[in-house]
């Protein structure tokens, strides 16, 4: 076989596989090079994790939107396997909510307006087995114009501990829509579970220092620095109760508190990390008494 025809077999072949649609394609195969290769995405936004796993087409010259993928039709939203999303908390997109979970990431371009769609069949190949019945969510952004790029390209931007934009880029288009979490209440119901059972004294810290570093739940916090104290009273916990009390403005209790601290770490024997800042903060909230 010359090499031309070994390049127009080889082309016609990638060609059948990319169009078929196997029953059996689950998982995203990885055991021979993809002409589109895969890729996998994620972002943590507060407490709750995304990942999209999708594959990167190449424009080659071709024209996109309006062409290699047609206007008004549901695209699996790259090449191979249909893309899919995944979410470890309930979410809200672009204000419209949506239960924790795996979905199939389907669209439909158009020129002024896409049609994102969050369908409940996450594994198959392509749109070929799409059923608008699964769709757990529907809703419209508007594209933008944006610098050439010649491969697929999703990204994440504008990340807070509440909020993120997913940029979905291809060509000369660029087609954003926002992610929300309500972080405080998926924090609030993770630290009551894990109260319930903590056996640890230091289970309750990480969920303490989040709520003082973001000045949220603070009357929740002082419950579970106080859970964590009865397990067992440590400088660690002490001084960090004396801070979320001096959050809350009770100066008076904070300097009681941060003052046992400082007694607990004397009768320790490797002083621990804090003691100076400790004192600082009791001669700080001496003054705003």
């Amino acid at each position: 076989m010359t090499h031309r025809c070994w390049a127009a077999f080889l082309a016609t072949t990638l060609a059948l596989l990319a169009c078929t649609a196997p029953s059996s394609a689950q998982e995203r195969g990885n055991a021979v090079p993809r002409v589109s290769p895969n890729a996998t995405v994620g972002q943590t936004i507060g407490v709750t994790k995304v990942e999209i796993a999708y594959s990167r087409p190449n424009a080659r010259g071709r024209e996109i939107f309006g062409g290699l993928v047609p206007f008004d039709e549901v695209w699996r939203t790259g090449a191979n396997e249909a893309t899919t999303i995944s979410f470890s908390t309930p979410v809200r997109i672009e204000g419209n909510a949506l239960d924790a979970g795996t979905y199939g990431l389907f669209t439909i371009p158009g020129p002024d307006a896409w049609t994102l769609i969050f369908n409940e069949q996450a594994k198959q190949w392509g749109a070929y087995n799409y059923d608008s019945s699964a769709d757990a969510l529907r809703i419209q952004v508007e594209p933008e114009s944006a610098p050439s790029r010649k491969m697929l390209t999703v990204s994440f931007h504008n990340v807070t501990d509440s909020t993120a934009t997913v940029a979905l880029r291809w060509a000369e288009t660029r087609v954003p829509f926002e992610i929300a979490v309500n972080t405080t209440a998926v924090l609030r119901s993770r630290a009551d579970e894990m109260m319930a059972d903590a056996s640890d004294w230091r289970a309750p810290l990480s969920y303490v220092g989040y709520a003082l570093e973001n000045d949220i739940l603070l009357d929740e916090a002082l419950a579970w620095i106080n859970r964590s104290i009865e397990l067992e009273e440590r400088f660690g916990n002490l001084r960090m109760k004396a801070n979320v009390l001096a959050a809350t403005g009770q100066y008076a209790q904070a300097i009681e508190t941060g003052t046992a601290a400082l007694s607990k770490a004397e009768g320790m024997e490797e002083s621990p990390n804090g003691i100076k800042q400790l004192r600082n903060q009791i001669e700080t909230w001496k003054s705003e008494q």
